[in-house]
């Protein structure tokens, strides 16, 4: 009878033992897919972060631009009609 009931528990212990690997596998599956996923996550984030970092800097190379006297004296020129006190206005009526 004694051998019967060690037979059994080796028996038992073996099948918690498979059971046992099959949930950690398992577990280690899904934690590695859901890595993949936020991994995927990740690198997509990185290209919005750096299209935004690219958007900023135009936006600050354009805020720049038309903080310069350049860009005021083209806007004066072009919309308001001004000219400098030494300069000759002529007008192509001809267009």
């Amino acid at each position: 009878m004694a051998k019967k009931q060690k037979r059994l528990n080796k028996i038992w212990v073996r099948i918690f033992l498979v059971v046992f690997a099959i949930t950690v596998m398992s577990d280690v599956i899904w934690q590695y897919k859901r890595y993949e996923v936020l991994q995927a996550q990740l690198a997509e984030i990185n290209e919005q972060i750096a299209e935004e970092n690219k958007k900023a800097n135009d936006f600050a190379a354009r805020k720049e631009y038309y903080n310069s006297d350049a860009y005021i004296e083209q806007i004066a020129r072009e919309k308001l009609g001004l000219v400098k006190s030494n300069e000759i206005l002529y007008i192509n009526r001809a267009q």
